[in-house]
This record gives C-alpha cells, structure tokens and sequence, in this order.
C-alpha cells in the first residue's frame, strides 16, 4: 500500500512536505488532486473532506490527513519540542501560518479593496521582521535548525510568492535593512533540496504569468527570476 501526497508544484504549503520526502527519501508518492478527479470531486472528497490540500492518504494506517502542520508533524522524522532552538522553530512555523496564511490569496487574487492588501504586507513585514528577530536570538546558523535545516527553515518556499509578488506588483521589498534574512536565504539557495523545490515552484509560476494571472491583478507581466 502506497503512501500518497497529493500536490501541485506551486503550493508553498505542498512544497514544505516534499523537502520533507525527498530530503528523507520517504517512500511516498506525489500526485496531483487531478489524479482524483479535482480538488472538489467526489472521490477526493470522500478521501479530504476540506478540499485541499496538501493532503496525505497512509493507507497502511487507514489514515487521510490534511492540513500541513499536521502532515508535515506525520513525516518528520523527529521533532524537537523541548530545547530552546526546537522551541525557537516552532514560533517561526506558528508565525508563519498565522501572520502569512490568512493573506496568502491576496497576493495573486482579486480583493474587495485595496485595504485588504495594506492588510496583507503589513502583517507579512512583521512576520518576516520575526524571522529576523529570530535568527538573531540563535546561536549559529545560518539556518534556524543551526547548520543544517529545522522545523522553522521549512517555511522557505513561501518566499518565491514573497520575491516574485512583493517588488514586482506591490513595491515592498523583502530583505532590506533584513541582514540576517537575507544571509539565510543566500543559504537555502544553496542546499540542494531547497534549489530543487523552488525551481519545483519557479515552473507554476511562470505558468501563471503566461496565463496572465499577474496581468490581469496588476496591469502588468514579471519575469521569474528568484532562483
């Protein structure tokens, strides 16, 4: 029986789950919700009945789970709770889903006003001066696991949208007067996994700017160049 993550290429939140599977070489399978029929078909929902994903099926376990904290908890081979970094990566992760996720959409869809956007970059800055805060609080780095990756370092992916919607549609830039940042992204795009998940991602968003998704939201089309 056969352990499936369902996904798509562009889904920082999928990504986060296949660094996990490739960096571990979990014997998981990557499929697309279209494999199922769609997001919203009946067998899809018989299996999530919230109608995302990510989504994992563990037919072994008789277990279908959604929700990324939750299946990336599944398929991390350990977690650090209790010291003070394991702690330190947790908050970066909880930020990240609580002061990102709620305006992740508005980054690329249609707002009722413009306030609603304000909202967004306002909430992202301070996540990201968090993040900032953050390293600052670790010992050594340059990741927020140390020297290699840890639970917080998994919200990397969500920085294509940041780089590639940020300066070119809504003039805010990410890592300026960010040293400690940008040192940790200057570090994820030299790991081998992470280069391979965000070109993974690099492809959906060039998609999306030849469907003119940008255009139509902005008036304008970008080059993808954050890897």
């Amino acid at each position: 029986m056969v352990t499936t993550l369902y996904s798509i290429p562009i889904s920082n939140y999928s990504a986060m789950a296949r660094d996990i599977i490739y960096r571990n070489n979990l014997p998981v399978k990557i499929a697309a919700p279209a494999d199922l029929g769609g997001l919203k078909s009946d067998a899809y929902l018989d299996k999530f009945p919230s109608g995302k994903m990510p989504a994992l099926d563990v037919p072994a376990e008789k277990i279908c789970l959604y929700e990324s904290d939750v299946i990336i908890n599944y398929l991390l081979p350990s977690i650090d709770n209790r010291s003070r970094r394991g702690a330190l990566n947790n908050l970066v992760s909880r930020i990240h889903d609580m002061y990102h996720g709620p305006h992740q959409s508005s980054l690329y869809r249609h707002v009722k006003s413009d306030q609603v956007r304000i909202d967004a970059i306002s909430a992202i800055n301070f996540a990201l001066d968090e993040y900032e805060r953050i390293l600052g609080e670790l010992d050594d780095g340059p990741f927020f696991g140390g020297s290699s990756l840890g639970r917080g370092d998994l919200i990397y992916p969500t920085f294509a949208f940041y780089l590639h919607i940020l300066p070119n549609y809504l003039d805010s830039e990410v890592f300026q007067s960010r040293t400690r940042l940008t040192r940790w992204w200057n570090a994820i795009k030299k790991d081998e996994i992470c280069t391979r998940i965000l070109h993974e991602m690099k492809g959906g968003f060039v998609e999306w700017e030849d469907a003119d998704v940008f255009l139509k939201l902005y008036g304008r089309k970008c080059a993808v160049t954050f890897i």
